[in-house]
């Protein structure tokens, strides 16, 4: 584990390695629930792991062995009661460390599946949490890189994530929002969730009979082509104008059903944005596809964090040289999310922090690219979103000019204008009577700070030397013995003096 420390940067360098990468995907595996979402976490931020951990990460398996089917009955029973199903086959359709999926026939005839969490899951998460919260906040309180990763934010960030997914009936209002979405996308479609049957515990949804979407998936290309192009528009969608989106489509929450056309599983994430971050992501996936670099930059630091550490003129740089060679590409050639990738690094290479948001963002695009180039290499994603682009921005300018949003628009910039003249006669009043305070706040003062300091403490050590050379000298007539010790102790002092100057200039 020392040897992936050091290749992910938290205990010196080392350059990262795939048996590294490799080594860690197993570590979390083996560690259960809450590590394995971490590592699905952790897959969603090339901005801190290298590029072979990230895709290492990708390749995550969350199953576990089945829970004997006794332990699951009587929650069942609890939480639904005992006449619900015909038949509820004890054999799962698919496990994993949260919930175990079984078939099941409601006493109306219709097939269903029943989702079950796993007993003592949540409390064994809630004490993964703990442990990973203390160990975080210890990091950060030792290392500067540990601050930099920004370790507390992260676990914070994972413990959301995992609340949500432990809750069945948040799951179920997930996937009834999605479903509302999608509806609109005949190739698309989302397990009914069956109601009142909904618990913390147990979900009980429509069954879609298909098969895990495949390179061997065996449609026309024709038909492959189109479910391609309207998988992806429909995340674009969810994202741009809906602002809330199914957040974890990989290829095990997507199948292809026996009609050819795809159902979305498992809503335990859903990514959700407020309204200005939503329109800053329309506006720069247009840029994006119209490879307009400095557009992409303006947009990303408008919704970023900077200080004057923050290299802005060096990331509008940057992005102006990588932007391009993502136009006229297939997505075959094009390594799945690597543009969002890109730009995710190099707005940390540049001191600049980009909102938890757009990892997310990032990471679901990826996603969707993946099920894209499985269904059809040929497509091109930048050049869908330049296409999409103007349906984009005309949703946007509608939704904008609506009555209800101009009126409050309109409202919000007026009650500040009618405040204005109030403000100004204060204002030209407390000039008159000399009143006006000017407050100076100053910034980014650690460099002076740390002079300073490394001034005071070798002036204080000159002093201590000199004083030590002098009372030994003075003691000298007295005792020849305690002079001597005080010579040698200031010549100590004053070797380690030099020693530190010579190898530590700025420090003491």
């Amino acid at each position: 584990m020392l040897r992936v420390l050091r290749e992910v940067g938290l205990v010196g360098e080392r350059e990262a390695t795939a048996d590294g990468a490799r080594e860690f995907r197993l570590a979390l595996e083996s560690l259960g629930t809450t590590f394995i979402k971490l590592g699905q976490l952790l897959s969603s931020r090339p901005d801190l792991l290298p590029d072979v951990y990230i895709e290492e990460l990708g390749h995550l398996v969350d199953e576990v062995p089945p829970v004997p089917f006794a332990e699951l009955e009587p929650i069942v029973a609890a939480d639904l009661g005992p006449d619900v199903f015909v038949r509820l086959d004890p054999e799962p359709l698919a496990t994993a460390s949260i919930a175990q999926i079984h078939p099941a026939v409601l006493k109306d005839g219709r097939d269903v599946v029943v989702k079950i969490r796993r007993p003592g899951v949540a409390e064994q998460v809630a004490l993964d949490l703990s442990l990973m919260h203390s160990a975080a906040g210890f990091g950060e309180r030792r290392s500067e890189t540990a601050r930099l990763l920004q370790l507390a934010p992260l676990a914070d960030e994972l413990a959301t994530h995992l609340r949500a997914e432990l809750d069945f009936v948040e799951e179920a209002a997930n996937a009834e929002t999605i479903a509302r979405i999608v509806a609109e996308s005949p190739g698309l479609r989302v397990p009914a969730v069956i109601r009142p049957w909904v618990t913390e515990r147990v979900l009980v949804l429509e069954r879609v009979r298909g098969q895990k979407l495949a390179a061997g998936h065996g449609l026309p290309p024709e038909r492959a082509g189109a479910l391609a192009r309207e998988f992806f528009r429909a995340y674009v969608r969810q994202i741009t104008v809906e602002g809330v989106y199914h957040a974890d489509p990989h290829r095990g929450n997507v199948l292809l059903t026996e009609d050819g056309s795809l159902a979305l599983l498992d809503f335990g994430l859903l990514g959700r944005l407020d309204d200005d971050t939503r329109r800053t992501l329309v506006l720069l996936l247009s840029a994006l596809a119209e490879n307009r670099a400095d557009a992409v930059a303006d947009l990303i630091l408008s919704v970023s964090l900077t200080t004057l550490a923050s290299d802005e003129a060096g990331f509008v740089h940057e992005v102006r040289r990588k932007l391009p060679r993502y136009h006229g590409r297939s997505l075959g050639g094009i390594r799945a999310g690597e543009a969002l990738a890109d730009l995710q690094r190099a707005a940390v290479q540049h001191a600049i922090r980009l909102p938890t948001s757009f990892a997310l963002v990032g990471k679901t695009l990826s996603q969707a690219d993946s099920i894209a180039r499985t269904l059809d290499p040929e497509l091109d994603p930048i050049q869908l979103l330049e296409e999409y682009s103007l349906d984009v921005v005309w949703n946007e300018a509608e939704r904008r000019l609506q009555p209800a949003r101009v009126a409050g628009f309109a409202f919000a910039q007026l009650d500040p204008l009618a405040r204005l003249p109030r403000k100004l006669a204060q204002l030209v009043g407390r000039l008159e009577s000399g009143t006006v305070k000017v407050g100076i706040a100053p910034t980014d003062l650690g460099g002076l700070d740390r002079v300073l300091r490394s001034t005071a403490n070798r002036l204080g050590a000159a002093l201590i030397v000199v004083g030590l050379l002098v009372s030994s000298a003075l003691m000298a007539r007295v005792d020849d013995t305690v002079s001597l010790v005080g010579f040698l102790v200031s010549a100590a002092l004053a070797l380690y003096l030099f020693w530190k100057i010579v190898r530590t200039p700025g420090e003491l």
